[in-house]
């Protein structure tokens, strides 16, 4: 029999406990924290950019309708097709930083992708049919979106190569592994590779997007209004030249303003819901790496966690509340 001196019977059982706990997948509490978080941050993640949309819509459309009544009363056309190529100038500009801000979400969403094909063998079994457009897209995104980063104004957080690295790790092997040793061998690392990039994204949209979508809201309403009188102002010298009643045009184009600013009424719920949503999301992404990285977790997933979801149930409810209130206030009106 052969004897082992003490130190190295202590190192080699030190050993054999580090192996064990390497090939021990997650408790049923880490991989419901982290379903549950990967699920709210995919869906939370296509939200941001519909807002930026709403909130340049609604501002290009009392613009656009404040233009046709311009050009119907001006009586001279290169004035009028110039204004016309102003106005489609400032609309690809919206655009292109739109597509800018977005990037950095639809980044975000398709992590959450990855990250949750590794607790889920329904979940990963679609996404490996799709791997390499998935691969080809995230790379593309990562690149265009840390190019406009040094754009932004503050700068934004890039993505460092690191999580490239690993999401391309993963992807060589889906299809070849199971999803019990994709797991052991990648989720824990996915998770604290993306966390810097991760809370950065959120920070940006919390303090510098949001204060500029706040200061455009607070400016809607009265660039709206006098958008709405000049085109009201031009529709009526118009029409009385023709020799008609505007009565008409004014039953039509009311219904318009008054969409509008039930517009702005949702678009000032919805970026504050969706900020307290964002800062749950960011807050609980350190809680999250901690727990998954945890030896001994627990049964329960954090609150924090929990909070997360409740925080996006409750955005995902006024978002529900938006068109049946409009219809209510519709069916009063009209």
């Amino acid at each position: 029999m052969h004897y082992l001196p003490p130190i190295r019977s202590g190192l080699f059982l030190i050993a054999i406990s580090l192996f064990c706990s390497c090939s021990i997948g997650l408790k049923t509490a880490q991989v419901n924290a982290v379903e549950k978080y990967t699920v709210v941050t995919k869906g939370v993640s296509i939200i941001p950019p519909d807002v930026y949309n709403r909130v340049y819509q609604l501002r290009s459309q009392t613009q656009t309708l404040q233009l046709s009544g311009v050009i119907a009363t001006n009586e001279s056309a290169r004035e009028s097709v110039e204004a016309l190529q102003l106005d489609l100038n400032d609309k690809l500009k919206f655009l292109d930083m739109v597509d800018s801000f977005a990037y950095a979400y639809r980044i975000v969403g398709k992590y959450a992708d990855l990250v949750h094909c590794l607790i889920s063998e329904s979940y990963l079994k679609d996404f490996t049919k799709n791997k390499k457009e998935w691969q080809t897209s995230f790379d593309g995104l990562v690149t265009t979106y840390n190019a406009a980063c040094v754009q932004r104004v503050p700068p934004s957080t890039s993505i460092p190569p690191s999580v490239g690295s690993i999401a391309a790790n993963i992807i060589k092997e889906l299809g070849s592994a199971k999803i019990n040793s994709l797991q052991k061998k990648y989720l824990k690392a996915a998770i604290s590779t993306a966390r810097k990039p991760f809370e950065g994204i959120c920070d940006d949209f919390l303090n510098t997007d949001i204060p500029k979508i706040q200061k455009e809201l607070s400016e809607l309403p009265s660039f709206i209004n006098e958008n709405f009188k000049d085109f009201l102002n031009n529709l009526k010298a118009y029409e009385t030249k023709q020799g008609n009643s505007p009565y008409n045009y004014y039953k039509l184009y009311l219904p318009i303003y008054l969409n509008w600013q039930v517009q702005l009424r949702e678009l000032n719920t919805l970026v504050n819901q969706l900020r307290v949503c964002i800062l749950s999301l960011r807050n609980s992404y350190g809680v999250l790496d901690d727990f998954v990285s945890s030896a001994n977790p627990g049964k329960e997933v954090p609150k924090e966690i929990v909070q997360l979801e409740a925080d996006y149930t409750n955005l995902l409810d006024t978002i529900a509340k938006f068109s049946v209130a409009r219809d209510r206030l519709f069916k009063i009106t009209y």
